[in-house]
């Protein structure tokens, strides 16, 4: 039996290199080795033009960012060059190894059933599974089938790290077709895992740690985001809902110091988890 659902949140919580990717130096980058620069898409225009415009679009349904971002240029290969942009995205996204500890924590914990909740784009299910195979735990997605209806889909990663020994779900708000902060979103929640849990946790950044150039990273929008995420997942369960906000100091130093100081936030919230699951 579920007694608790723990909900993990991805870009810039369980993955910081995922927001690192988005600053100016890297971004440029992975622009100019895409072939996107050459198009005439520096870091301003990617912002502007590309995510503000295709974020509702990318986030909620299943059309690859890729092809949305295509659809935003005109110019011979750009699929291609769209493609390899998203493919470094997400090379780079990787889940940081400090979480591991909990994680491995996490498989003799009983009674707790691990989500990773995200608003994201199609090609990110996929590829959180890899992830989530490498820590040698099997993927599920949350996903709308051909009938209208909520099902757990189980992801078949090769090349694993061992025999996996228990679950972690995914809910993709692509795959859902509804943001997190929305009701639906965890409505659908609700139905596919069909499990009632006594306590939910939440651990998120709630958009908080994006880069500032991110339209996502409004301290406004964050703000409401969380209260809005918390109040529907609390109304949808009808359980009580206790948050680990997950939220790093600004500025933003260089690399090394972030990633410090990223990696101690990690080690704080794991021991907070865990005191409050073996409670």
């Amino acid at each position: 039996m579920t007694h608790r659902l723990l909900v993990f949140d991805f870009s810039g919580m369980l993955s910081l290199e995922a927001v690192r990717f988005g600053m100016p130096d890297r971004l440029e980058q992975a622009l100019r080795q895409s072939g996107l620069w050459d198009l005439g898409v520096d870091v301003a225009r990617y912002w502007n033009d590309i995510v503000k415009p295709t974020w509702e679009t990318g986030s909620t349904t299943r059309t690859p960012y890729a092809h949305l971002i295509a659809q935003r240029l005109f110019a011979d290969n750009v699929l291609s060059y769209a493609e390899r942009f998203v493919e470094a995205y997400l090379q780079a996204s990787v889940i940081d190894p400090t979480w591991r500890a909990l994680f491995d924590a996490l498989q003799s914990a009983d009674g707790v059933a691990p989500l990773i909740a995200t608003d994201h784009y199609a090609e990110a299910t996929v590829h959180i599974a890899q992830q989530i195979a490498a820590m040698g735990w099997r993927a599920a997605a949350l996903r709308i089938d051909a009938t209208g209806e909520v099902s757990l889909q189980t992801i078949a990663i090769p090349h694993g790290d061992g025999s996996p020994s228990g679950a972690i779900l995914i809910a993709n708000s692509a795959d859902l077709g509804a943001h997190k902060a929305h009701a639906l979103f965890w409505r659908r929640v609700q139905v596919g895992l069909a499990i009632e849990p006594e306590q939910i946790l939440v651990i998120d950044d709630f958009g908080a740690n994006e880069h500032l150039l991110d339209f996502y990273a409004d301290p406004v929008k964050v703000h409401l985001r969380q209260m809005q995420t918390i109040d529907v997942i609390r109304s949808v369960f009808s359980t009580p809902v206790q948050t680990f906000p997950f939220v790093l100091d600004r500025p933003f130093t260089d690399g090394e110091a972030l990633r410090t100081a990223y990696r101690a936030k990690v080690e704080q919230t794991i021991l907070r988890v865990m005191e409050t699951i073996r409670a």
